[in-house]
C-alpha cells in the first residue's frame, strides 16, 4: 500500500472531522482527482457537497485532474517539501485534465495540514 494513499485517507479523516476544514474545501464539490503512482497504484479522492473528503482505491470514471507521480513524490508534494512547479516542468509530476484546479488543490491542504 503506498504512503501516499495512507497519507490522504488520514488527512481526509481529520478534514472530515473539523467543520471549518471541509467549508474551506466546498469549492471543490463534486470534483475528483485521480492520482497514478509510477509504482503502478491507482487511488482517487473526491469530494462532497459539504467539502468532505474521500480516498478509495483504484479508477474514477470521470476526474477533473489526474496526477502521476511516483509514491515519494506525492507525499513530498502534499506536505509542502517539493515545488510543483518545479516537478512538473523537471518531467517528474505529469498532470492532465484541469491543471489550475489540481494546483488550486495542493494550495489549499497545504494550508490544513
Amino acid at each position: 500500500m503506498s504512503n501516499s494513499f495512507e497519507f490522504l485517507k488520514n488527512l481526509s479523516a481529520k478534514i472530515n472531522a473539523d467543520e471549518t476544514k471541509k467549508k474551506s474545501l466546498s469549492q471543490f464539490s463534486g470534483k475528483t482527482f485521480q492520482f497514478k503512482l509510477n509504482e503502478n497504484e491507482s487511488f482517487y479522492i473526491k469530494f462532497e457537497s459539504d467539502g468532505s473528503m474521500i480516498a478509495e482505491k483504484g479508477e474514477s470514471g470521470s476526474p477533473a485532474a489526474t496526477i502521476s507521480a511516483s509514491d515519494s513524490l506525492l507525499v513530498d508534494l502534499i506536505n509542502g517539501k517539493a515545488d510543483p512547479v518545479k516537478s512538473f516542468f523537471m518531467g517528474k509530476l505529469k498532470v492532465s485534465g484541469d491543471l489550475m484546479l489540481a494546483q488550486k488543490l495542493v494550495n489549499e491542504v497545504k494550508k490544513l495540514l
